[in-house]
């Protein structure tokens, strides 16, 4: 016999003990199912596939129960005198927390056409839950993914926070454009009143100018003389009593010509603000 014949019949050999090892394997694997089975008490389909469409078909019927049982809770709970539902839940058994959910999955599903839509295709009943939380541009953007329907609830998380990063980087990209184009609106509108308003301005910068000069300097004037009046009082007692007095009544006099100017300041500042104010340089 040649030396190719030798590693043929080597190869049969191999491949045999392969397949018997297999099989065994099957064999095995088979034999712990049907020992599961019995002791939990299933009676149905022992094949992978059928087994897979029936897990397909409680996961969409543990969605469904949600639902159900949140449109429930939502009516017990307006049935119920308030403070009582929280009893009558714990008493269903439910967490109120778990309640809670049950109830916010029902309404918003009754509210969005998306979510609805989706309730047919989320894997399971925590993935369910998990698109509850999210607003519809979120939802719109999930059901577009490609692998949706197999995507467990902590995946279509980080999934929904991409989705949602992109959306505010898409905003700030928008908002960012919005303001160029304000200030170049902003810039023309000021280059169009100076060239249609020029005697207004002139009027404006003189009066501008007059009303900043005089104040400043009467404003220092009345604070020199505080200081000087403060600081010659007399040094007998009969004399410090009159000036004391005196400076009572500078005291009134200057506060109310403070208080006045800042009432006419903080008046006149508003009105600027409402009106010229947003021709300011930023």
């Amino acid at each position: 016999m040649g030396k190719q014949q030798n590693e043929t019949l080597d190869a049969v050999e191999v491949l045999g003990a392969k397949t018997t090892e297999l099989a065994q394997l099957h064999a095995e694997q088979a034999s712990k199912a049907i020992t599961v089975a019995r002791q939990i008490g299933y009676e149905g389909t022992m094949t992978v596939g059928a087994l897979e469409d029936e897990i397909r078909f409680y996961q969409r019927r543990t969605v469904e129960a949600i639902l159900e049982t949140g449109k429930r809770l939502l009516v017990l709970k307006e049935l119920t005198p308030h403070g009582e539902f929280t009893k009558r839940v714990e008493l269903l058994g439910f967490h109120i927390k778990t309640a809670q959910r049950f109830m916010q999955a029902a309404l918003k599903t009754a509210k969005s056409d998306i979510l609805s839509h989706l309730a047919d295709r989320a894997k399971n009943g925590q993935a369910f839950l998990e698109l509850v939380t999210h607003d519809d541009d979120v939802l719109d953007g999930l059901q577009e993914m490609d692998d949706f329907d197999r995507m467990s609830a902590s995946e279509l998380r980080q999934a929904a926070r991409e989705l949602q990063a992109d959306k505010q980087a898409a905003e700030e990209v928008a908002a960012n454009k919005d303001r160029k184009i304000n200030e170049l609106e902003r810039k023309n509108k000021r280059f169009n009143v100076v060239v249609d308003l020029p005697d207004q301005f002139k009027a404006a910068d003189a009066l501008a100018s007059a009303l900043k000069r005089d104040a400043l300097a009467k404003l220092k004037a009345l604070r020199d003389i505080r200081i000087q009046a403060m600081d010659d009082r007399p040094g007998d007692e009969e004399g410090q009593k009159i000036h004391d007095a005196a400076l009572a009544v500078m005291a009134v006099t200057m506060r109310d010509i403070y208080l006045a100017m800042e009432e006419e300041l903080g008046r006149s500042m508003k009105d600027f603000m409402d009106t010229l104010g947003m021709f300011l340089p930023e």
